[in-house]
């Protein structure tokens, strides 16, 4: 009696289409776990940060401590991305590792949109509080004084024509009758308002009249009082424009530096997160095969 001939036990290989390619809960349990250590880390960093924050005060000083706090930012938040892109790798159970690199990079995504949900949610809250205490009569007169103090310009712009022994401006001659003669004072405010006496000869013509008929002013005093204010009116509109240009540059370039180190930081936040996903596949057994 002859022997059947050996075959080989059939292998039976699952279709890749067929498998769950997908685990939610493989990627929302990386989600927690890496913003529970991206948590854990800010508190530890806070709690360095103000233990050793002494009473200097210097731009110098602050300058280091926010570059120091930067790099600690990136760093562990790098680090709690990795780890919740491993533990998403790791409970995939994908077939392969780039199904693990996947997960890794979509648990980032989710990780990414809720600190960014968040952040703007604090944002809200701090200037919906800020606008309300803004809204009382003695901060914004607060305010009002400290921005007139950082553009002394920008409170009045009806400049001087002289200077106190002191070196500070003191109101000139044409700003002085108009705050004792409201009619004055609404010609003067045409005036400004148009832009000066180049853009508006009309209202600069009634405001010389103003002075020659209710000041009994010459009509050649008249017109050099007029053409001193609007003199000093135009340095003071061109000294607020370049500083209002400067903070708009500096702003900016503050703006266009913050995107392109943001940029960064999310990109190496991605890559630290798809190293972390394919780590935690690469860690799980690789029998994928079924035999019978």
């Amino acid at each position: 009696m002859s022997e059947e001939p050996y075959l080989p036990a059939e292998t039976v290989i699952t279709a890749p289409s067929r498998v769950r390619r997908v685990s939610w809960g493989a990627i929302f349990a990386g989600t927690f776990v890496g913003l529970v250590f991206q948590i854990m880390f800010m508190l530890l960093g806070a709690g360095i940060g103000f233990s050793t924050l002494q009473s200097d005060t210097t731009a110098t000083s602050g300058q280091g401590m926010a570059l120091g706090s930067a790099i600690w930012l990136l760093v562990t938040s790098l680090i709690a991305i990795w780890l919740g892109a491993c533990v998403a790798g790791r409970l995939s159970g994908g077939p392969g590792r780039a199904d693990g690199m996947l997960h890794g990079i979509v648990t980032w995504s989710i990780s990414t949109l809720t600190m960014f949900a968040l952040l703007a949610a604090g944002i809200g809250a701090v200037l919906g509080g800020a606008g309300a205490l803004l809204g009382s009569a003695g901060t914004l007169a607060s305010v009002q004084e400290a921005i007139k103090g950082a553009f002394p310009q920008s409170g009045n712009l009806l400049p001087p024509t002289g200077r106190t022994p002191s070196g500070r401006q003191a109101p000139g001659q044409l700003t002085e009758m108009a705050q004792k003669d409201p009619e004055l004072a609404a010609a003067l405010a045409r005036l400004e308002s148009a832009g000066g006496a180049s853009q508006a000869p009309q209202a600069r013509d009634q405001l010389v009249n103003l002075l020659i008929s209710k000041h009994n002013l010459s009509q050649q005093d008249a017109a050099n009082l007029v053409n001193q204010w609007d003199q000093q009116f135009q340095q003071a509109r061109t000294q607020i424009g370049q500083k209002a240009k400067q903070v708009g540059q500096a702003a900016a370039h503050d703006i266009s530096q913050g995107a392109l180190w943001s940029f960064i930081a999310l990109l190496l936040g991605m890559l630290a997160a798809a190293w972390g996903g394919w780590a935690g596949t690469a860690s799980l057994a690789e029998a994928t095969v079924v035999t019978t």
